[in-house]
């Protein structure tokens, strides 16, 4: 008698293939986002608009940073705003607006199936 098995192969090309496009939906995603913070964000000078940017840190993470440099007030916008009440949590709302509905296959398509 012979044996029945299953056998199960890593295939490293697919694997790659799904790896640059869930890549392509994070920066995707984060450019999106990034621009909902500028919508969302409360406007002195444009300087707090200006500083939001995407930024990949590595091959699986990116980034969507306020402030910094000149702009070091982008935290406390973020979480307590007196001026503007409403535009409290800019980016914690661009990333809610943009993380709804079928987010998922528009940022990553056929991989989420």
């Amino acid at each position: 008698m012979s044996d029945v098995s299953v056998k199960l192969t890593w295939d490293n090309k697919a694997i790659g293939t799904i790896e640059n496009k869930t890549m392509r939906g994070l920066v995707g995603m984060g450019f999106d986002i990034a621009s909902r913070a500028r919508e969302n964000a409360p406007y002195l000078t444009g300087a707090l608009r200006n500083s939001i940017r995407v930024q990949e840190v590595n091959d699986n993470v990116v980034e969507v940073i306020a402030g910094g440099g000149r702009v070091p007030y982008a935290w406390r916008r973020e979480h307590e705003n007196k001026l503007h009440p409403d535009r409290t949590h800019y980016m914690k709302r661009a990333q809610e607006s943009i993380m709804v509905g079928n987010y998922m296959q528009k940022y990553f398509g056929d991989i989420t199936k």
